[in-house]
């Protein structure tokens, strides 16, 4: 047994044999579920006994003693309008005493740190010199309704105040002739007590899809079983990122709303109001607030009982999973098996020349190979390189077949993701775009004699991706199918490219043609290519 549940037993001493078992749970229960600390101070809560508001009226449990054939009566009226608990002298007496008796129980593991008492004593004579509630004085005879508060400084378990027990006591002196007669009453109503409950609640597991591996869908599953010793869980929640969640499982707490001369707001009629044990499942949507595209975070917190200070929490520690909801949700269900090609190329790749797009194809059927028509297929694109990943670019519906087409737009290389999701369901296939780049070329001059200098700039697409680029210089006679590298250059900050060019062995008329090429580069965003034909005219 735990040193934690050690300490509990002692202190659950005067609960008889529930105490060693209820401090074994919570050591238990603690050992199963890593979390964060609870709060320092610990939950108070109002106990009340004897108000008609509470069922039956909630008296309290005591012992009534007198002699046989004493005229004290004691009566218990709590669940009545104004009810209350007492004696009354139903004849004449001389000599003679009654008295109930009672303690308030401790919430399990905790102490009674006051208690509120409403009461009143009317009818007393002279020999009743002895009557009163608890203490000799009070309440006050004639005075009619008053409150007295009583504290527990010694925060001992249960609540005996400092006579080691409480008593409603009346008496008829035998020194005072000629006796008592009939109709002294003394009474108490509206205990309120304050529970201090020390043990914050442990949490015993946490499972559910939610916390299973890999990227997660739409609705997830989460469950959660907490315990508590004293007032009990009243309340399982979950905290995505930091942030409530909807719909917390809140228990069924024996409570109830009172308003009277001790005590007005929320009162439990027992001691644990709530259950020792709570139990909660949430179906939660990944594509709502407070969840979000990317990195989350999970916790479960559990809370105590309390009515006068804020509830002792205890949360799980935070565990981490990723949502990825992009891929447009499809209406029809039961899509396992999904297909995806270019039609030009028939297979997952295919290379185009610059500013051409390409057709993608597929098919989308069940698990028995049957085709689903009218779903929702899903595009996203993703350029290498990009800092935004995957962007959702559009949808594709299939037919009575279970066919879908996707025209993708012209544009760099980029990965192209077809998915289907239902729900928590997805599947998808990557199938790869490639484009040749086409970087732009201009000549300083369309003529030029023999020994003049050509000036020859352009520009390659992709911004600041193209900056630092190879650029070969290549050259060919007119209507030649051949071309020859005479210079190389490497773009700017912005994609630009310069170079110049002196004619010195040309000594007949020629016309030559001109290309920037860009050669393959891995971390840009284009297959090689070349720019359109310039033509210069060099003389000699």
């Amino acid at each position: 047994m735990c040193e934690r549940s050690r300490r509990l037993i002692r202190r659950l001493r005067g609960l008889g044999p529930r105490g060693p078992a209820l401090a074994f749970l919570l050591c238990l229960f603690g050992l199963a579920v890593a979390a964060t600390p609870a709060a320092a101070a610990p939950s108070k809560f109002i106990y009340l006994l004897c108000d008609p508001a509470l069922p039956g009226g909630n008296p309290p449990a005591a012992s009534f003693t007198v002699n046989p054939g004493v005229p004290f009566t004691p009566f218990q009226t709590c669940a009545q309008p104004g009810g209350s608990i007492g004696i009354t002298e139903t004849g004449s007496t001389a000599g003679q005493f009654a008295w109930w008796s009672f303690a308030i129980p401790a919430t399990p593991g905790g102490y009674v740190e006051a208690a509120t008492v409403s009461g009143s004593a009317s009818g007393l004579g002279p020999g009743n010199n002895h009557t009163y509630a608890y203490e000799q004085g009070w309440p006050v005879n004639g005075a009619g309704e008053s409150r007295r508060v009583f504290q527990n400084s010694e925060g001992e378990a249960p609540f005996y105040f400092s006579y080691d027990i409480f008593r409603i006591f009346i008496n008829c002196d035998g020194n005072y002739a000629p006796g008592c007669g009939a109709g002294p009453t003394i009474a108490i109503h509206d205990i309120a007590a304050t529970e201090v409950d020390l043990n914050p609640p442990v949490l015993a597991s946490i499972s559910g899809s939610l916390l299973a591996p890999g990227v997660l869908h739409g609705h997830q599953e989460l469950s959660a079983v907490a315990g508590d010793i004293g007032g009990g869980v009243s309340r399982l929640e979950v905290l995505v990122n930091g942030i409530p969640a909807p719909s917390p499982t809140l228990a069924p707490c024996a409570v109830a709303a009172v308003a009277n001369p001790s005590y007005t707001g929320i009162a439990a009629f027992t001691p644990s109001p709530c259950p020792p044990q709570l139990k909660a499942n949430w179906t939660l949507d990944t594509a709502t607030s407070p969840f979000q595209q990317g990195a989350n975070t999970v916790q479960v917190c559990a809370s105590d009982f309390s009515t006068i200070t804020e509830a002792n929490k205890t949360c799980s520690l935070p565990r981490a999973f990723t949502v990825d909801n992009s891929c447009t949700e499809s209406p029809v269900a039961g899509g396992q098996m999904l297909s995806a090609e270019f039609a030009r190329s028939h297979n997952e790749e295919v290379t185009v020349p610059f500013d051409k797009g390409a057709r993608v194809r597929g098919d989308l059927a069940n698990d028995s190979g049957e085709p689903i028509s009218g779903a929702t297929i899903c595009v996203q694109l993703e350029t290498p390189g990009s800092p935004r990943g995957l962007v959702p670019v559009g949808t594709a519906t299939t037919d009575a077949s279970g066919h879908y087409t996707y025209d993708i737009h012209p544009g760099p290389n980029r990965r192209v993701l077809i998915g289907y999701r239902h729900d928590s369901f997805q599947v998808g296939r990557s199938i790869r775009y490639y484009s040749h780049v086409r970087p732009t070329i201009k000549l300083s001059a369309g003529k030029l004699h023999n020994g003049d200098v050509l000036k020859i700039k352009g520009k390659l697409p992709g911004g600041h991706r193209a900056a630092g680029r190879v650029v070969v210089l290549q050259a060919g006679a007119l209507h030649s199918k051949k071309w020859y590298p005479f210079g190389e250059t490497t773009t700017n900050a912005e994609g630009r490219y310069h170079y110049e060019y002196r004619f010195v062995n040309t000594t007949t008329k020629t016309t030559y043609g001109i290309r920037a090429s860009v050669p393959r580069q891995d971390d840009y965003f284009y297959r090689g290519g070349h720019s359109k034909t310039a033509l210069v005219e060099v003389r000699r």
